[in-house]
């Protein structure tokens, strides 16, 4: 799923030559850029990305499905999803933040230049990001937990003939399998990909620009448009398959928050990795973070 992202991405740069890239979307939750549709000519140039982008999100969903479907069986029948969760949640995602943003201070002098504006930004909005991840859904907030993939990217499914093929269950090999057991909320599964519609966006964008960096602040907007747009059509592909399915909260507003919070810990996470093993890839979860805070808590 990787190789076939990053090989999309790749055609599309070639594609959109020394088009101007269109308006961006209005600053909206995932709910409301899922109703939004592409402009057309982006529709022309992503027809198959997004295409391929609706089915792995129908998959996905179609994944959860399963692993939610035998009561039966205490190793996977779903449980509620408790306020020690959701404080679990948020604690885990403060704990990255505070991290990130100790290496971010650390780090600053030595990041590279694109990325010091957005890391310089980042840390002025030090208390917005704290209290964001610290809003909790409002009251009435139900929904269950199950068995999740939790480990999930565009690395972990296979295109074949058109169509997805999920693989490697195990978890995240660095924790404990207790841990990867561990019943969660498949958002975070959702979330894993979402970020990973980004990585693949930047990683096909450097392999496109190696033998010519000057076309780098050029083409990084259409960056930003591959990504927004497979995005939402994951996402409708998604919510359209599990309409109604006790692990998604019912009311739209709640299920964007914990998402939210899912994206934002995960961004978290993948900056605090960047930081200490591929500096020049520190932009990529950055502005992901700061897109987040920049729409007051939306994506």
């Amino acid at each position: 799923g990787w190789t076939q992202a990053t090989h999309e991405v790749q055609r599309f740069y070639e594609e959109v030559g020394t088009t101007p890239p269109p308006d961006a979307p209005p600053a909206a939750r995932y709910a409301e850029l899922m109703a939004l549709r592409e402009p057309e000519a982006v529709g022309r140039l992503m027809g198959p990305s997004i295409a391929s982008a609706e089915i792995l999100g129908k998959r996905t969903s179609e994944m959860h499905l399963a692993l939610a479907s035998d009561a039966s069986n205490p190793a996977f029948a779903p449980e509620p999803f408790t306020s020690d969760d959701l404080v679990g949640l948020a604690s885990d995602a403060a704990a990255e933040a505070q991290k990130a943003l100790q290496s971010l201070e650390a780090l600053l002098d030595t990041l590279p230049t694109e990325a010091a504006a957005s890391a310089r930004h980042l840390l002025q909005s030090r208390d917005s990001l704290l209290k964001q991840i610290g809003a909790a859904p409002a009251p009435g907030f139900a929904t269950s937990k199950i068995r999740v993939h939790g480990d999930y990217h565009l690395g972990q499914v296979l295109w074949a003939e058109g169509d997805y093929i999920v693989l490697d269950f195990e978890g995240e090999p660095a924790r404990p399998v207790e841990q990867r057991r561990r019943k969660q909320s498949p958002l975070k599964d959702v979330a894993g990909m979402i970020r990973s519609f980004s990585y693949a966006a930047y990683a096909g964008l450097f392999g496109h620009i190696a033998s010519r960096p000057t076309e780098l602040e050029r083409l990084e907007p259409w960056a930003r448009v591959w990504q927004t747009w497979t995005t939402a059509a994951f996402l409708r592909g998604y919510f359209a398959s599990a309409d109604g399915a006790p692990f998604i909260p019912a009311e739209p507003s709640q299920r964007d928050t914990l998402l939210e919070l899912f994206v934002i810990d995960k961004a978290l996470y993948e900056l605090n990795y960047e930081l200490n093993n591929r500096p020049d890839w520190v932009r990529i979860p950055l502005q992901g973070i700061v897109d987040l805070l920049g729409h007051g808590g939306r994506a």
